[in-house]
């Protein structure tokens, strides 16, 4: 038989059609591209504006026609040390530093029960969380006094929370102690002060700059075996301090997996502080109803129920078997509250 031959304007309009149906699905699939931002729980409603980039990222949107993966902020860091609600960095200094602190026999104990007694600093990354302006260029000072020995520690002036936003945290009149009761919460009535900071949720974070993240193909401390402590293996350790805030933080690191799936150790402190939480950062309760008129990220708890509402939060997580960080350890060192050690930089 002989073959039929096909002009080019016989199948030209074919090739065209399935071209335009290329290109169209293309753009579907980068419209609809994981964006943080719109997975994420809104903003508070104490504010409409958008969310605040994470912190060195300023697009958070991924990039399907990307040849490479996306680099972390905890890239090359063996061990992480979470710090929320750092205050004005005391512990970070309590781990690179004990010997400047023999008081703080309590928190060496911890620290060399996590990362081991004979790690090595370059080893470990810090990054600390705190939206209180009024330490900020304590923490600048701290990023710039760490990196002469290239110690890495990243300064991050934002809230944990559950949600991206903007939320009215408040000055107490204890700048004699460092404001340690900067938070949400107003303690001393009319006369504290408002101030505005930017929130973060800390399961997105988490998930976008430690998950996952690029391993260093060197280790400089020692671990295990005839130096005891520590196994060496990569550790996340988090300090939770963040002014009841964790009635929404912690939470949110317990149901999303985030905390049994990237986190080996958790410790901190519970407040014993009314709760009145709408979903989202909203204040105030809803409107009663009937089934089914609760709504997700509401939770108002007087004094007396707060401590039992952790309890139980406690208890269910205690009870998960497959989880990476077995407890919520019940512990906080101000020792060295006001720190005391100057920073002595190697340049002046």
């Amino acid at each position: 038989m002989p073959r039929r031959r096909i002009s080019i304007s016989t199948v030209l309009p074919t090739i065209l059609f399935i071209a335009y149906f290329l290109h169209l699905d293309k753009k579907i699939l980068r419209d609809v591209a994981f964006d943080p931002a719109s997975t994420s729980s809104s903003s508070s409603t104490k504010s409409t504006a958008p969310h605040t980039p994470l912190p060195l990222r300023p697009n958070t949107k991924t990039n399907i026609n990307a040849t490479t993966p996306k680099s972390k902020l905890a890239d090359d860091c063996h061990h992480i040390y979470l710090d929320l609600g750092s205050n004005i960095g005391i512990h970070s200094r309590l781990l690179y530093q004990p010997h400047l602190y023999p008081h703080a026999l309590k928190s060496k104990f911890l620290f060399d029960q996590q990362f081991g007694p004979h790690r090595h600093n370059n080893d470990l990354c810090v990054f600390a969380f705190e939206p209180n302006p009024i330490h900020r260029e304590r923490h600048v000072n701290l990023t710039r006094y760490f990196a002469q020995w290239g110690w890495r520690y990243h300064y991050l002036p934002f809230a944990v929370s559950d949600s991206y936003g903007n939320e009215t945290f408040y000055h107490n009149g204890d700048g004699h102690k460092e404001e340690i009761g900067f938070g949400d919460h107003r303690l001393i009535g009319k006369g504290a002060v408002e101030e505005v900071v930017p929130t973060i949720r800390l399961v997105d974070w988490i998930r976008e700059e430690v998950r996952g993240r690029r391993l260093p193909k060197k280790v400089f401390g020692k671990y295990g075996g005839i130096y005891g402590g520590g196994d060496g293996k990569p550790k996340v350790v988090v300090k939770m301090d963040i002014e009841a805030m964790e009635y929404r933080v912690l939470p949110d690191l317990m149901f999303s997996g985030v905390l049994c799936q990237e986190v080996d150790f958790i410790y901190g402190e519970f407040h014993d502080w009314p709760v009145d939480y709408e979903p989202h950062g909203g204040r105030g309760r809803g409107n009663a109803g009937g089934i089914g008129s609760r709504r997700r990220g509401e939770l108002h708890l007087k004094k007396g129920e707060v401590m039992n509402f952790q309890r139980e939060l406690i208890k269910a997580f205690d009870s998960v078997n497959d989880c990476r960080t077995r407890e919520f350890f019940y512990f906080d060192d101000e020792t060295y509250a006001h720190d005391g050690v100057p920073l002595i930089f190697l340049d002046t």
